[in-house]
């Protein structure tokens, strides 16, 4: 039956490409997946009161009911075969998304006075109805059974749907795991119903947002040779799959790649990585330092392994801007604060060298980061500010259609004239342009360029 659910999904391109009513049909498809897993959740439920209400011994109660063949295109089935989902953990996710796409389905479970302990569930602040915990999961599955419950616990204590976010376990400190209430994170509660591909959104359980661009590879003005040390980058995204599956490459080389961009504020680095995922169709999740960083002993930790826990199994970039904010040099421990400081460093190496993925840092110097951190470091690439040619390219390329520079101040000019970042001519062209329009007329003046070229001098000095 999983065989089935898990065959590769094709096709979902041609449904949603072609207007409203494949869009139509595509909703419709998961809808019918709802369906299907809905009755597979109620037969069950069903059959677990049945037994109970005719005093069955705990021998004579009943595996699941047969599983139901989930629509080949649908979302469900994409998120079985992405997450490679036993059939205890397909039932689990089928129970939480009825128990919040239909909040009274379940009600007979929690109307049995006999149940009380064995059905679980609980109450989340300022909802009404009852949610499933993890005891409601193993009873439905496994009945009064103690082997089959120890068995499915184990299952689901270590499920990637869980360990991945896409449920939340809620319980207070003193509650067990099996006490623990669950739900769906939004992005995907949408994916199943909708189909969209699920966005992972910064948020507490989350501190780290995915970096989009409308730039393409060929938008990037760096130096050739810089261009060319990017390529390794690439090729570890692009390859790197194939390569380990050769067990001996993978027994003699380490999975994982650690690169640096380094260079002056303004170069483009964090566009850089950007472009790189766009380029390669990955996703880039960037670090949220300000929610990540903490001054309380641990939180950093704890932050942090929430982004590592959710994205170590998925293809993606992480990129850590201001690098040498959580990756700086470790000192001479004097207190206990330098301790900790001294474990944060110390569990970020372990963190890393654990990454599958491509991990991208960035910082101004890289000499400000500490030196294991370099060590592991595969690839350093300097971001140089532009030179004259990459200026002057950049001055014409920022200048939007509908407007023109003054004539004999050109880019050619402005180039020569002024040492900028790219970050520093976008943002005088934008002030310049918005003045521009204010004065009814789309000629960029040197007179009008040349103040807010100051204003970013001025800047980079304080």
């Amino acid at each position: 039956m999983l065989d089935t659910l898990r065959k590769t999904s094709q096709g979902k391109q041609s449904i949603n490409s072609a207007g409203k009513f494949e869009n139509y049909e595509y909703l419709a498809l998961n809808i019918s997946a709802f369906s299907k897993v809905e009755s597979w959740v109620k037969k069950v439920m069903h059959s677990r009161l049945s037994e109970l209400k005719d005093n069955k011994s705990p021998r004579e109660f009943k595996d699941l009911c047969e599983i139901p063949e989930i629509p080949e295109n649908s979302s469900w089935h994409q998120l079985v075969d992405e997450f490679d989902t036993s059939i205890a953990e397909l039932f689990m996710i089928s129970v939480v998304f009825t128990s919040q796409f239909q909040p009274f389905s379940l009600l007979p479970l929690w109307s049995n006075e006999k149940l009380n302990y064995w059905a679980g569930g609980g109450k989340v602040k300022d909802q009404a109805t009852i949610s499933p915990t993890i005891r409601t999961i193993l009873f439905l599955l496994a009945g009064f059974d103690g082997v089959k419950r120890a068995l499915y616990l184990n299952q689901l204590i270590d499920s990637r749907l869980i360990k991945e976010q896409v449920l939340h376990v809620s319980r207070a400190e003193t509650e067990t795991f099996e006490n623990g209430i669950l739900r769906i994170s939004d992005e995907h509660y949408c994916s199943l119903m909708t189909g969209k591909k699920p966005v992972i959104k910064v948020s507490a359980d989350f501190p780290a947002t995915l970096l989009t661009t409308n730039k393409t590879f060929s938008d990037l003005v760096l130096k050739d040779n810089t261009k060319e040390q990017l390529n390794s980058l690439i090729n570890y995204v692009k390859y790197s799959n194939e390569l380990y599956e050769n067990a001996d490459f993978t027994k003699k080389v380490k999975r994982g790649y650690v690169a640096m961009l380094y260079g002056p504020p303004g170069t483009g680095k964090t566009l850089t990585a950007s472009v790189l995922g766009k380029e390669l169709d990955t996703p880039v999740y960037a670090v949220d330092l300000s929610r990540v960083v903490s001054k309380y002993i641990g939180e950093t930790e704890k932050n942090l392994e929430k982004i590592f826990d959710r994205l170590e199994s998925k293809e993606c970039i992480l990129f850590f801007d201001e690098a040498d904010a959580l990756f700086g040099k470790r000192t001479e421990v004097k207190d206990a604060k330098d301790r900790y400081a001294n474990q944060e460093v110390a569990y970020l190496l372990q963190r890393i060298e654990k990454f599958p993925g491509l991990v991208l840092l960035a910082s101004n110097f890289n000499q400000n980061l500490d030196i294991a951190f370099r060590r592991r470091i595969l690839t350093s690439i300097f971001i140089p500010p532009p030179g004259k040619e990459e200026r002057e390219f950049l001055w014409k390329q920022s200048i939007p259609s509908g407007f023109k520079f003054e004539e004999g101040h050109g880019a050619q000019y402005l180039a020569e004239t002024y040492q900028l970042t790219g970050a520093n001519i976008s943002n005088i062209i934008k002030l310049a342009c918005l003045e521009a329009k204010s004065n009814s007329t789309n000629t960029l003046t040197l007179h009008v360029l040349s103040k807010y070229v100051k204003a970013e001098q001025a800047k980079e000095r304080s």
